[in-house]
């Protein structure tokens, strides 16, 4: 880290985008505004009753993991999908920010992390005063379901191991290993990576309730051992690296950037946040500190290959 990463931060100046959400299919504006020190990341929807309708991005918060992740407050308003957008955050260390909503949905957008990667982008950041503290992995911590499986296990940054299997051909089974989670690999190899469905479960889906919003142009769809979607793959093994960023904006629901190690086979929101919650409910699974202190006392670890 530069000294300046050992600081919280927002971003400089507010950003605005518009699109329809990914299940919903509801259309929604979304404006992120910085917000100070020590608040976090935080929800507001418009559409509800003012007093109720703050919903804070934390691991205690996530009430739903199918098909995304979503929040809940006690007052039961929920924000949903809001993972891309966190892993953007994340990714580009943002930590507090307040996004006001008028609709129950993050817009998917290109299915992906990289318009909102733009945005953080051309905002900027701005550093506060508060110091930022991370999350250090004590010991490993482990959710499985039947077949599928992740855990955590020390390491000296946030980096992860990702297996998927998939009957269609055109997914099969992906791995990455090794893979940093950190700003520099996150825009080079992970922010396009797009959500992705299989196009005979879409008609289900959507008698459920699901994917009333998606289209070829906010999700990559398989049939068999085809990609309809014309332009074809953003990536040869585009389907993992969006599990990938989806893990990112999950762990990102800890509330403090995580060092540690992730190893998920076929594992997904759900497999996610058990994880953390696994981990944030055993005080000897881990450590709350300083960032700095933190990279003092983990500089000798090894550094894990980066994909």
């Amino acid at each position: 880290m530069t000294s300046s990463q050992y600081y919280q931060h927002t971003i400089n100046t507010p950003f605005t985008c518009f699109g329809r959400g990914l299940h919903t299919g509801v259309p929604v504006v979304m404006k992120v505004l910085p917000a100070g020190d020590n608040t976090g990341r935080t929800f507001v929807r418009r559409d509800c009753l003012t007093g109720q309708n703050d919903v804070r991005a934390i691991w205690f918060n996530v009430r739903n993991t199918q098909l995304s992740t979503t929040l809940c407050n006690r007052f039961g308003v929920t924000v949903t999908t809001v993972e891309h957008l966190m892993a953007a955050f994340a990714a580009h260390g943002v930590d507090n920010v307040k996004i006001v909503l008028d609709g129950p949905e993050v817009p998917i957008l290109e299915g992906s992390s990289r318009t909102f990667s733009d945005l953080i982008l051309a905002s900027g950041l701005k550093q506060q005063r508060a110091r930022r503290k991370v999350i250090v992995v004590k010991r490993a911590v482990q959710f499985d379901l039947g077949d599928r499986s992740g855990m955590l296990v020390p390491g000296k940054g946030l980096t992860a191991d990702l297996e998927i299997d998939f009957e269609a051909q055109a997914i099969g089974r992906q791995a990455i290993k090794g893979v940093e989670l950190n700003e520099e690999t996150f825009v080079r190899s992970i922010r396009d990576a797009r959500t992705f469905g299989v196009v005979d479960d879409v008609e289900q889906l959507m008698q459920n309730g699901f994917a009333r919003g998606a289209s070829l142009k906010n999700a990559l769809v398989v049939q068999g051992d085809r990609i309809l979607n014309p332009e074809g793959l953003h990536y040869p093994d585009e389907c993992v690296r969006h599990k990938v960023l989806d893990l990112y904006g999950d762990l990102a629901m800890a509330g403090a950037p995580i060092k540690g190690h992730f190893r998920g086979l076929k594992s997904g929101h759900h497999i996610n946040a058990n994880v953390v919650t696994q981990l944030l409910t055993d005080s000897q699974s881990f450590e709350f500190i300083d960032a700095e202190q933190a990279d003092r006392q983990w500089q000798k670890l090894p550094t894990q290959v980066t994909a």
